[in-house]
C-alpha cells in the first residue's frame, strides 16, 4: 500500500522534494493508518540509508538529483539509527522496490486502478479498535 501512495506528497506540494515524504505520510495516515505513513514517511531515509551502505548502487537521474535536496547519503550515527527503526528493513523493500519499478514505458496502471485495495485498508483502518490511536494494523 505504502508503494502506491508514498510519491503523493509530490502533488500536494510541488517541488518539496525534501519534504514530500512528510507530506504524503501526513496525507495517508489518518485513512490508511501508521504503519502505512511511516513506510511512506522512511522511503526517503531508506534512500538515504542505501546510499550510504552501497554508495556504488544506481540510481535513476532525477532520484540522484533529489538525494541531495533529502540530506545526501546518511552518516555513520544517522544510518545506525535508521537500523534500529522497527521498519527500517520494510522501508528498505518499499525503496528498493521504487528504484526497480523507474522503468521507461512501464505501465502500473493509475491510482484509480486500485481504489477497491485502498478502500479495503481504509475500511479495516477505520474498523481498528485503536485506529483512533494511530495504532499500526
Amino acid at each position: 500500500m505504502a508503494g502506491l501512495v508514498h510519491d503523493i506528497g509530490h502533488l500536494l506540494r510541488p517541488g518539496d522534494d525534501a519534504g514530500h515524504a512528510d507530506h504524503a505520510a501526513d496525507a495517508v495516515r489518518a485513512l490508511l493508518g501508521e504503519r502505512v505513513a511511516r513506510l511512506v514517511h522512511l522511503h526517503v531515509p531508506a534512500k538515504r540509508y542505501l546510499a550510504t551502505s552501497f554508495p556504488g548502487r544506481d540510481l535513476s537521474a532525477q532520484s540522484t538529483l533529489t538525494l541531495l535536496a533529502q540530506g545526501g547519503p546518511m552518516s555513520p550515527a544517522e544510518a545506525a539509527a535508521f537500523e534500529r527503526d522497527p521498519l527500517a528493513d520494510d522501508a528498505i523493500t518499499l525503496r528498493q522496490a521504487d528504484d526497480a519499478a523507474k522503468v521507461v514505458g512501464l505501465d502500473a496502471g493509475v491510482l484509480e486502478d486500485w481504489r477497491r485495495v485502498l478502500g479495503i485498508v481504509a475500511t479495516r483502518n477505520s474498523r481498528s479498535p485503536n485506529s483512533r490511536l494511530g495504532a499500526v494494523d
